[in-house]
């Protein structure tokens, strides 16, 4: 049943009486929704707008209240794109973005369903903030591949992306611990600037002793040499050379690491890296940024400077970066 009616520039407050949401005081239902009829982007939150509708719910935690944008698929996804990819890209690199933007949300529908949304809004799922962001560019290339998606066997793949494989991507089971067939390394033309960091040796040790790794005074670092853009067959790296693991060498004893544990401790952009340790300092080299499964942002970007503008580019992006799969219109 209808609850209320409110004019243009009406501010509701909201808030909840036990499992019971009320709009400005006043008792509305224990799921209400707020809509226009049409797509005009009718409301904000927070300081941004939306399109869509409001769906309002008691939080499934604590004692708040969770407001959900409900948005068509293709509407979402004119706020992914450009919050996902730089606006400024070639034509197929952001239709490549489209489409795995669109095929991520397709493959994690009902992800939160216990608590009320398909999809969050930040890194968690995709980065989602309603109409602010939108730019003629991502929204034409939303439009040019209207219900498009990467399937593997005639289904909706998981279409994890990151923003630089740094030369080659990694192995699902590299990262995630179980093969996924789609998701294969594979070699990019796209290397990017390496990063550094710099760390006092006696920091170093004394913080790998802190997180369990203590070795005594430090005597030496075994992890086999980085080779950008080749594939690797040592047991401490991935197919890509993200580090698997490490050794540390000391007086007390050795100890293995393991690379994505360097990488959280120090806040580092990937684990594509090399340590060398110069006089008093460990010397952090590294490329790409991000966990390096599926498609490279940057890597599809420059494949589509190289080669793009051609007719359909944007799908053999997507099916060089996710292997084995098929871009199909499933609507």
């Amino acid at each position: 049943k209808v609850v209320g009616k409110y004019g243009n520039g009406t501010r509701l407050s909201i808030s909840r009486s036990g499992n019971t949401i009320l709009l400005n005081g006043k008792k509305a239902g224990d799921k209400v929704y707020l809509t226009t009829g049409n797509s005009a982007p009718a409301f904000a939150v927070k300081g941004n707008r939306y399109r869509g509708q409001m769906k309002l719910i008691p939080s499934a935690w604590g004692s708040g209240v969770t407001v959900v944008n409900a948005v068509p698929m293709e509407l979402y996804l004119q706020s992914v794109v450009p919050a996902e990819a730089v606006p400024s890209w070639k034509a197929d690199a952001l239709k490549a973005q489209a489409v795995a933007a669109r095929t991520y949300a397709m493959y994690h529908k009902n992800g939160y369903r216990s608590s009320g949304y398909d999809v969050t809004d930040d890194t968690r799922s995709q980065v989602y903030s309603g109409v602010s962001s939108e730019t003629e560019a991502t929204s034409r290339a939303v439009r040019e591949t209207a219900g498009e998606i990467v399937t593997y066997g005639g289904k909706p793949i998981d279409a994890l992306f990151h923003s630089s494989g740094g030369g080659y991507t990694e192995n699902s089971e590299n990262v995630w611990g179980s093969v996924i067939p789609y998701l294969r390394g594979v070699k990019e033309s796209y290397v990017g600037n390496p990063w550094t960091k710099t760390i006092p040796l006696s920091s170093f040790v004394r913080t790998m002793s802190n997180y369990g790794y203590g070795v005594g005074s430090l005597k030496g670092i075994k992890l086999s040499r980085l080779r950008i853009g080749e594939a690797h067959r040592t047991s401490d790296r991935g197919i890509s050379g993200r580090v698997k693991t490490f050794t540390l060498i000391g007086k007390g004893g050795s100890r293995t690491v393991p690379g994505d544990k360097l990488q959280s401790i120090y806040g580092l952009d990937s684990t594509l890296y090399d340590l060398n340790v110069k006089g008093s300092n460990l010397i952090i080299t590294g490329y790409g940024y991000g966990h390096g499964l599926g498609l490279s942002q940057w890597g599809a970007e420059a494949m589509a400077e190289k080669q793009g503008n051609g007719r359909d580019y944007y799908k053999t992006i997507l099916t060089h970066y996710y292997s084995g799969t098929k871009v199909e219109k499933m609507y």
